[in-house]
């Protein structure tokens, strides 16, 4: 649990830091907001170090790395780090174009320094055949839920795309056992109103100061000011196609409205 205090406390700390990490909640195959808001920085203070995108990047016609790479190409001092969405898992081809990224950190079950910020990442979603606490799992690992039995996959069937992108128990453990400033989700802690307690769980445990989430395609960052509290960190949503950064403020920009967007 952290106070308010200690989170004021480690934002002047890490301003610097922190004002250079960008959180980009759900793109859905559109990448034109990004590039239009590193043009507007290039060149100052404001240019960030790292982008994180918070899952449904939803592509699968082209690798992830060819996306990025025309927008790398004009900021080579970018970084990027990513975990998955549910759409990211909607087929094996979302899932293999996500994961042919190029250089960029799958943050998905662990915890990297990003410019002296432990940033904890957390993927996928949760899905009712898997596990939806506080229920018990029906598979504890993605292993266990891939496995067919005795007899295996025949015809050159597969399991569900779908399992690769749930939130299993394991994954939850893993990340448990580690300590992190920041951690980032695709699912909403309970302060949503269709969020989990077992990601405030996940947060308290590790003892980070902040959350950032995507997947509800909405901003309730300022309600959630009034869970403050109980949660004991302090939780921020990034919306639809729009950025913020390590303190919790949008990244502005006239053209996060796109025509056709």
């Amino acid at each position: 649990m952290s106070t308010q205090a200690e989170v004021e406390s480690f934002d002047r700390q890490h301003e610097h830091s922190l004002r250079r990490i960008w959180f980009a909640g759900d793109v859905h195959g559109e990448f034109r907001h990004l590039e239009a808001a590193l043009k507007a920085v290039r060149g100052s203070n404001s240019f960030p170090s790292w982008l994180v995108f918070l899952g449904d990047l939803d592509i699968d016609q082209r690798p992830l790395g060819a996306v990025l790479e025309p927008m790398l190409a004009r900021s080579p001092e970018l970084r990027v780090a990513l975990i998955h969405g549910n759409h990211d898992a909607d087929s094996y081809a979302h899932w293999e174009c996500l994961h042919d990224c190029g250089g960029a950190v799958a943050l998905h079950g662990r915890v990297v320094d990003l410019d002296g910020i432990r940033v904890a990442g957390l993927g996928g979603n949760f899905l009712g055949r898997v596990w939806a606490p506080p229920l018990q799992p029906t598979f504890t690992s993605k292993a266990a839920a891939m496995h067919r039995g005795p007899y295996g996959w025949r015809d050159g069937q597969r399991p569900k795309p779908k399992l690769h992108g749930a939130i299993y128990p394991d994954d939850v453990a893993a990340l448990g056992q580690q300590r992190a400033d920041i951690l980032v989700t695709h699912e909403a802690p309970s302060c949503h109103p269709y969020g989990w307690t077992a990601l405030d769980q996940l947060a308290r445990v590790i003892g980070v100061l902040r959350t950032f989430h995507g997947h509800t395609h909405d901003d309730l960052s300022e309600a959630y000011l009034e869970h403050r509290e109980e949660l004991g960190f302090d939780a921020r949503a990034v919306n639809f196609r729009c950025i913020k950064n390590g303190l919790g403020k949008l990244v502005h920009i006239r053209q996060f409205h796109l025509k056709g967007a």
